[in-house]
């Protein structure tokens, strides 16, 4: 067989299995998940503050398990009543100049089991034998400080790392950093959003945060979680 005709079966076989892997991740998240997950309470946050900016970190490489868990189409979803908190802060911050970018919120169990098993000794995600992250309720959120731009302002760490620099109540030396953090964690406070001690960018719903509330998986309105 001559180069020329083995080069264009070679270059067949990538094209068909490139857009094999495109097709099954494409078909990940079904068109109707937004519909199913609205019947379980919850909401598109793009949809209810079109001027908020979403960058779900889990849909990269950049976190303890090294790929991608959630599909490149992942939606950005909260309990109805958590998402009306988050736009009243969004508000506050854009009377200041400011705004939010997302960088979780609805979190399937089976992304958590993922993380878990990846990044137990971190001390940032909750033992699934022992109980589920509110993330997986969606009533927690993980947000950083942007501009009006959408340029993310300075804050002591970036997301899901140095976690010993990482407390909310640690005084920042830097001044700007500072008055960052504290512009931010005023409007989610405000706003009825609690820090949570240990992670200065994750922020519980004051309203669930003292009792039990069920947690939706993933298959219940069609997000399968990415493997590598």
């Amino acid at each position: 067989m001559s180069f020329l005709p083995r080069f264009w079966i070679l270059l067949s076989l990538v094209l068909t299995a490139c857009v094999g892997v495109q097709e099954r991740r494409s078909a990940i998240l079904p068109g109707n998940s937004i519909q199913k997950a609205r019947q379980l309470g919850l909401v598109d946050v793009r949809q209810e503050i079109p001027d908020i900016a979403v960058d779900l970190r889990y849909t990269t490489a950049r976190n303890v398990t090294g790929y991608p868990l959630y599909p490149p189409n992942m939606p950005c979803l909260l309990r109805t009543s958590t998402a009306k908190k988050l736009k009243q802060a969004q508000a506050t911050l854009r009377a200041q100049g400011y705004g939010l970018r997302i960088w979780d919120a609805w979190r399937p169990p089976e992304a958590h089991r993922a993380l878990y098993g990846h990044g137990a000794e971190t001390g940032m995600f909750v033992d699934p034998k022992t109980g589920w992250s509110r993330h997986c309720a969606g009533v927690s959120i993980d947000a950083t400080l942007v501009d009006r731009a959408g340029n993310e302002q300075r804050m002591p760490t970036y997301f899901d790392e140095d976690m010993h620099k990482a407390a909310s109540s640690l005084k920042q030396s830097d001044p700007v950093i500072q008055r960052n953090l504290e512009i931010l964690h005023q409007a989610m406070n405000t706003a009825g959003l609690k820090p949570l001690g240990g992670e200065w960018w994750h922020f519980d719903d004051l309203e669930f945060l003292y009792r039990p509330i069920p947690v939706i998986w993933g298959r219940e309105i069609g997000v399968s979680i990415m493997t590598p």
